[in-house]
């Protein structure tokens, strides 16, 4: 299984698992409308010079801090 953070609807991140191939995440916003989220890497440097990659799924742009604080807060 694959973990990848999930942003939607300007809801708290959440981490879904799925399995290796899967491209998208469907989600359903309130209103009945159908959202095919595409599963992407994401790639974040440290201060320290380390790279880290994670998947990511978002109805929205993100900025890179809220990967970091959500991968910190979900990933460990």
């Amino acid at each position: 299984m694959r973990k990848v953070l999930v942003f939607f609807n300007n809801e708290p991140a959440i981490v879904q698992n799925v399995i290796p191939g899967t491209t998208s995440i469907l989600r359903e916003y309130p209103n009945g409308e159908e959202a095919h989220l595409k599963i992407m890497l994401a790639g974040v440097h440290s201060i320290t010079g380390d790279h880290t990659e994670f998947c990511v799924a978002s109805d929205k742009e993100l900025a890179s801090q809220e990967i970091i604080d959500a991968a910190n807060r979900l990933l460990k």
